[in-house]
Formats: C-alpha cells, sequence, structure tokens
C-alpha cells in the first residue's frame, strides 16, 4: 500500500531536478494524497508548489531541509558531520527565521559564484556569465552547482555528458575550500529556531544516527524520517520506526522510502 504522503522531495529551488509544479504532478500520477516540498534551507518553491497542489487537489505540506554541522559528529569527516533537520508548518516570516532563511541563500549562492569566478579563471567554464545564470535562475535564490549547469546547458555551453566532470572538476568537495560568508546553526540552535517559529522539528534520514535521537529529543527534536532511500540501503528502517514508537515521535518518511 502506497503511504499517503510523501514528506521529503526536493525542487529546482534547491538540488531537485523538477520543478515545484512538477513535484506536485508526479505526486498525483504517483498517487500521494499530500506532498511536502523540503528544499535545504530555502523556502521559495512553495508558493508554486501550493498553487498547483490546489488545482490537482493535493494536500501541500510546507516544509524546509536545514543542514546543521554537530559537534556530537566528530568522528565523521567534515563533509557528513551534520544533521539534516527538516521543520515542517513553520512560520517563514518569523524574523528570526527569515534572517536565517535569507542568510542561508546568500551563503549557498556565494560559495556558487565564488567556484563559477574561478571556473572562468581556469578557463574551465566559458560562454556564460555570473549575471545570465540569474536571470535564468530567477525568482530562486538558493543558487548551488545544479542551477548553474542547467543555464549552461540551457545555453548550449555544455551537454548533459559534460556535467559529471563539471561537479568533479569544479564543485564537489571544492565547496569546502570556499569560507563561508554566512555561518549554519548547530542542531540544538536550528531545533530550538524551528519551534519558536511554531513548527516541528524532524531528523531527517538519520541512518547510522540512530544513537543521537535521544540527546536531539532533549533539546526538542520530535520526530524522525523511518522510509528513507538511506535508511533502507543500511537496513535500519524497522529499527528507526522501532524506535519512533518506543518514544512516542512523530513519524516521517519521503522519496526513495521503503514502504
Amino acid at each position: 500500500m502506497k503511504p499517503y504522503a510523501n514528506l521529503h522531495t526536493h525542487s529546482t529551488h534547491s538540488d531537485g531536478g523538477f520543478s515545484p509544479r512538477r513535484l506536485a504532478q508526479a505526486a498525483k500520477e504517483e498517487g500521494y494524497g499530500a506532498i511536502a516540498v523540503t528544499d535545504h534551507d530555502t523556502v521559495t518553491g512553495y508558493p508554486e508548489l501550493k498553487a498547483e497542489c490546489d488545482k490537482l487537489g493535493l494536500e501541500t505540506i510546507f516544509g524546509a531541509e536545514f543542514s546543521s554541522p554537530s559537534t556530537m559528529l566528530a568522528e565523521y569527516t567534515e563533509q557528513a558531520a551534520t544533521f539534516h533537520i527538516v521543520g515542517y508548518h513553520f512560520d517563514p516570516e518569523y524574523p528570526p527565521m527569515k534572517q536565517y532563511l535569507e542568510d542561508m541563500s546568500i551563503r549557498e549562492t556565494d560559495q556558487t559564484r565564488v567556484l563559477f569566478e574561478r571556473g572562468v579563471r581556469l578557463g574551465k567554464i566559458k560562454g556564460i556569465s555570473w549575471d545570465e545564470v540569474l536571470e535564468f535562475n530567477k525568482g530562486i535564490t538558493w543558487l548551488c552547482n545544479d542551477h548553474l549547469f542547467r543555464a549552461m546547458l540551457h545555453k548550449g555551453v555544455i551537454s548533459q555528458e559534460d556535467r559529471g566532470w563539471y561537479f568533479t572538476e569544479l564543485f564537489g568537495v571544492h565547496r569546502y575550500e570556499v569560507p563561508p560568508c554566512r555561518e549554519f546553526k548547530q542542531e540544538h540552535e536550528i531545533i530550538q529556531l524551528i519551534r519558536d517559529a511554531g513548527g516541528i522539528a524532524i531528523l531527517a534520514h538519520p541512518y547510522d544516527q540512530l544513537q543521537y535521537v535521544e540527546p536531539l529529543m532533549e533539546m526538542g527534536l520530535e520526530g524522525i524520517e523511518v522510509w528513507h532511500r538511506g535508511l533502507e540501503k543500511r537496513g535500519q528502517c524497522e529499527q528507526a520506526l522501532k524506535l519512533a514508537l518506543e518514544k512516542d515521535l512523530y513519524i516521517s518518511g519521503g522519496s526513495g522510502a521503503c514502504r
């Protein structure tokens, strides 16, 4: 039996491949009754999703996925030492939340611009300007390598086959070489911010992180994803579900789910 809702998706407003409108259509085609777009550190795709869901008779859930580096994950590499906390039903106009969302868009876009300009200096990016990238992605504030690639594909300066090479050569781990102009909040700060904005904080795809659920609960965490392809690959879906039921947590899941 298909779950009623897909509560973890990404659109072209962060690093997803579908526009919010197309995501709503895909959810309808797949037989879902509700969908949430949980873009990374941004909510600019929600109005488009809501408008299309209203046309299609789908329920819409408001959300975003926040990246949160943690000292609890010090045993991991720099890139992996991060919790991903999904906030649902929070008020994006709550001033501290609104400011943080703006800061995160500035952070991601600035790093992308720096890497773009580096690629131009090295002669690896040709035939497109940063202004053209911005124009192609009008209405999107959180710009990552995907937005650059789509603009370049649209202009015809690269082919789809070039995508992997460009990512490895210019982005990927190189993003960590760019000093961020804004800092991520740590897990306790993100959880508190979501709650202060009237929302619910959920731990996303907690594969190899289930041992941290209790300390996160002490910080205000209210749920965990139990159905996600990362958990499925590691055989941890049942373990996550059992933990959620034992701790009386909200249960969530999204694309790539194992149920």
